[in-house]
């Protein structure tokens, strides 16, 4: 059985942040609208509404783990709009590892990114690690 194609943007999005590739994630994999939504009280938690927003979310994780962060994908899980990742994440920030599993939820239309809905295991470990 193929991949359903929608699983194509949410895959790529993980390979463009390792690379650091923000340029490759506005132009082919986010629509103008996109929304990011992150749950949690830290400074990076809220709706990231449109491109820019999504991308300077996006530099500010990469800043302040050095670059370390990293989204795993376990398995993808698609239909014609959604697609489920259950993923485990993990990286360094000031001495500290993080590892921990969750779930991204994408809306995908026209093979874009228009919303993402993060769900980590534990927020407060996210909370902790990113305060």
């Amino acid at each position: 059985m193929s991949e359903h194609p929608n699983v194509n943007p949410a895959r790529e999005s993980y390979d463009a942040i390792a690379k650091g590739d923000l340029d490759y994630m506005r132009d082919q994999l986010l629509a103008d609208d996109v929304v990011f939504h992150v749950p949690g009280r830290g400074s990076l938690a809220g709706d990231h509404s449109g491109k820019e927003a999504v991308l300077s979310y996006l530099a500010k994780l990469a800043q302040s783990t050095g670059s370390t962060l990293r989204y795993d994908p376990d398995a993808f899980i698609a239909d014609d709009e959604q697609v489920a990742v259950l993923l485990r994440i993990r990286g360094t920030r000031d001495g500290r590892i993080l590892d921990e599993r969750g779930v991204h939820v994408f809306r995908v239309a026209d093979g874009k990114i228009t919303e993402r809905w993060s769900f980590p295991y534990d927020s407060y470990v996210i909370d902790d690690f990113f305060s």
